[in-house]
This record gives structure tokens, C-alpha cells and sequence, in this order.
């Protein structure tokens, strides 16, 4: 099944086009091994479902959480006490989201109204608190949160005993249908998110600008249907409780997303944005892997990493190497540069290269001693310039990241699209 991608011009300048609508979240590369799971005449169709799909990297993530508190927080007085309760297992979706929610601008205003807790049962003093928050990232068939919400010794009769007024869901993205769902079994639950609906419904679809909705349907359905995706049910063409989602976050792809984006089948398909932890954490391995290049080109050139100078040095008539900078400890400043430089928050950086966050200080001092951070963390001009000038030592010796369509590229068309180095050209 599938194809090898024909790279004329037309199709290089769709991919391109693809890049910024998924926040350059993916190498052009990756795009394109995703698009040879098609067969060749629906690779136009596979672009224009990807032509409304929503990426949500970090940074999207902190504002768009910081709009919807303050449009939540306008229904409840200053002073009032708020309880916020991540409902998801702990590690997962839900509970990620503390994290960027305490860091928004909205939370730190009221923070002295709010508790963070994932224990709602041992809070001292409940009868103190009037509004009960159940936080996630995202919600699709609103089932995980009617479970939670009624299962035996449920959290709802807890929040009636302590004569709560007001039950609210925040979440940055709520399916139409899970929204109906929940509020059809519980009325007074105010829900507060951005809606969508189902990718292919025939009315309210954005697929329908294409005028395209049921070939692209039918070649999702067709890739879908052999695609396995769990035991109970094995298949899940349209997504969980065909939910019709087109969404990934910059942690996770909800399984109500269609599995031709995140389903992984050997010898079959290729997922563009993987679901499975181990997936994502092959591809952190390989982001450090991108950044030891670096350091061993400069070593192979025999130059410092950040000076650009020679390390040879002249000792009893011998040249040896006085390897100053190009060290694990420089791989991480590197990384932390290229991370920073894509918007990533701390958090995510230490998820990324694996550090605890005494390790990831020592790092941002480092960093900060060679001029590449300020104060305030921040990348600065002088680092921004590094990685340019970095790329540029060692892109005589980049040979060995060129590909067969980055090289076929090269040589045939004055356009070209370059490997990125995680979204950064």
C-alpha cells in the first residue's frame, strides 16, 4: 500500500504550504513519508485534510488556557473560593495541564482564590469554597468525564454535601458532540471551551470549502479500517466513539483523532503525529542525536563549538585536541538554545533531554555565562545568532543528514524546501 511521493513542484509547494499550518511541528521529510501511505491519487486529498488540521504547541496552549479562565473567571466575583480538580488519571492529559494553567496571567491574578488539588476529599474547610472546576486539555466524547463525574462514591454527591454553587469544565477544545453529551446527563455543568465539530459532518464540516468531504471520508475510512488501534474495538476508522476529531497537542494525540494521523500499523502505516508514549520518546532520542551531530562535526572539523576557533594546540611537536566546549554538557546548552528558540517551556524541555530541574538551572547558568540567555531566561540576540552561525561551521559537513528527496529536491527544482531542524530553517 502506498507509494513512493513524486517531488515535482506542485507538490513541494503544497508540503511547504502544510508546514505553517502545523506550527512547523513536523520536518518537511516526515510530512512526506506520512503522504506515501497513500496511494498516489489521494495524496491531494490527504493535503486537504491536513489543511485544517489543528496543531496546538505550547505556547497556543498557555494562551488559549489564559482566554478561556478569564471568560470563565467573569462569571465568578473576586474573593470566592475556587476549587480547580484535574480530573485525569494522574500523568495523564489532564493533569499536564496544571502546569501552563498556573503560569497564565489569568490564574496568577486570582491565585489567592484558588486551590490546585488533585485530592478533593481531604481539602480542609470545602464548605469555604462556591466553584468547582474540572480541568482537561481536551474533551471529545464526554465520557471519561461522565465516568468520573458519577461513578459509586462519586465526586458529585461530594460537591453537593459541601453545598458547592457552581460546577464548571475548562478545557481548550470540546467536541460538539461530547458537549451534548454531558449536558443532556448533567444540566448545571457549565462547560468552557473552544467547540468543533466532526471532520466530516456534511453541514458544518471546514472540508467543505474543498468541495472533496466524502472522497476524503471515504479514503480515511478505507486507510482506518486497517489500522489497528486497541483490542475493544480493534478499528476505529473515524476515531474513538467516532468522535471525527483533527487535533494533536504538543504532548499528546487525543484518540478521538482519526487514526490515520496517529495509528501506527507495521509494514502499513507511518503515523504523522504519533499517540504511543514510546513513539514520542524514539523521537526525543532523536532530537538529541540531531544536536550530538553538531558537536561531533565541530570536533571532526577540529573546531571550538562556540568560538569557531581551532582546538588544536601545539604540545612537544605534536597537535592535540584542547576540547574546551564540545562536551555533553555543551550538547545540553545546544539543545536548550533550539528549544528555547521554538517557544518551549521549561517543563517540556526537561521532559525533552531528560533533566531534573537542578540540572536544567546548572544548564540556563551556563547558557547565560556565554551571553546565549538573560536573565529573565530568555534567549538572547547573541544566542539567536549562535545557532545561525553554528549551522553555518557545519554545514559543509551536513552531508550525512541529506536524504534522497532533499537531494532529488536540490538538484531538480529552484525551489527547495530544506530538513528542518525541529521546525528551525
Amino acid at each position: 500500500m502506498g507509494h513512493p511521493l513524486k517531488l515535482n513542484k506542485s507538490t513541494i509547494v503544497k508540503v511547504g504550504n502544510l508546514l505553517p499550518r502545523l506550527k512547523h511541528a513536523v520536518e518537511p521529510i516526515k510530512l512526506i513519508n506520512w503522504l506515501e501511505n497513500f496511494d498516489e491519487s489521494e495524496v491531494d486529498l490527504a493535503i486537504d485534510l491536513l489543511s485544517v488540521y489543528e496543531y496546538i504547541p505550547f505556547n497556543e496552549f498557555m494562551f488559549r488556557l489564559n482566554d478561556l479562565l478569564r471568560e470563565l473567571f467573569r462569571k465568578i466575583p473576586r474573593g470566592e473560593k475556587i476549587i480547580i480538580f484535574p480530573y485525569g488519571k494522574v500523568g495523564k492529559s489532564g493533569t499536564l495541564v496544571t502546569y501552563p494553567l498556573k503560569n497564565t496571567t489569568v490564574f496568577e491574578g486570582r491565585k489567592k482564590d484558588i486551590l490546585l488539588t488533585h485530592d478533593y476529599e481531604n481539602i480542609k474547610n470545602p464548605k469555604e469554597y462556591k466553584h468547582f472546576i474540572f480541568l482537561d486539555d481536551f474533551i471529545g466524547s464526554g465520557k471519561t468525564f461522565c465516568k468520573v463525574y458519577s461513578e459509586e462514591n462519586n465526586i458529585q454527591n461530594w460537591i453537593q454535601n459541601q453545598e458547592i454553587e457552581n460546577v464548571f469544565i475548562l478545557a481548550t477544545i470540546v467536541m460538539a458532540e461530547g458537549k451534548k453529551y454531558i449536558n443532556k446527563r448533567f444540566k448545571d455543568v457549565i462547560i468552557i471551551a473552544e467547540e468543533r465539530n466532526k471532520i466530516f459532518d456534511t453541514n458544518l464540516s471546514p472540508l467543505k470549502i474543498f468541495g472533496n468531504l466524502s472522497d476524503i471520508k471515504n479514503v480515511t475510512k478505507k486507510h482506518g479500517d486497517n489500522i489497528r488501534v486497541g483490542r475493544f474495538p480493534a478499528y476505529a476508522p473515524f476515531g474513538f466513539d467516532n468522535s471525527q476529531s483533527l487535533i494533536s497537542y504538543f504532548h499528546c494525540t487525543p484518540n478521538n483523532t482519526l487514526p490515520i494521523i496517529w495509528g501506527e500499523q507495521k509494514d502499513y502505516w507511518k503515523p504523522l503525529f504519533p499517540r504511543k508514549a514510546n513513539i514520542r520518546m524514539n523521537e526525543a532520542r532523536e532530537f538529541k542525536k540531531e544536536i550530538a551531530f553538531y558537536i561531533g562535526i565541530c570536533n571532526r572539523l577540529a573546531i571550538d563549538l562556540y568560538t569557531g576557533k581551532s582546538i588544536l594546540e601545539e604540545k612537544k611537536d605534536k597537535l592535540v585536541r584542547n576540547r574546551t566546549h564540545n562536551t555533553k554538557q555543551d550538547h545540553s546548552v545546544i539543545a536548550l538554545l533550539f528549544l528555547k528558540n521554538q517557544g518551549y517551556n521549561d517543563l517540556i524541555i526537561c521532559h525533552i533531554l531528560g533533566l531534573t530541574n537542578k540540572e536544567l538551572k546548572q544548564i540556563y547558568k551556563e547558557a547565560k555565562d556565554l551571553g546565549f540567555v538573560n536573565t529573565r531566561k530568555s534567549i538572547t540576540q547573541e544566542g539567536v545568532l549562535f545557532l545561525k552561525k553554528l549551522k553555518e561551521k557545519t554545514k559543509k559537513e551536513n552531508f550525512r543528514k541529506e536524504t534522497k528527496y532533499s537531494l532529488r529536491m536540490r538538484q531538480e527544482y529552484e525551489l527547495y524546501i530544506p530538513k528542518q531542524f525541529n521546525g528551525m530553517t
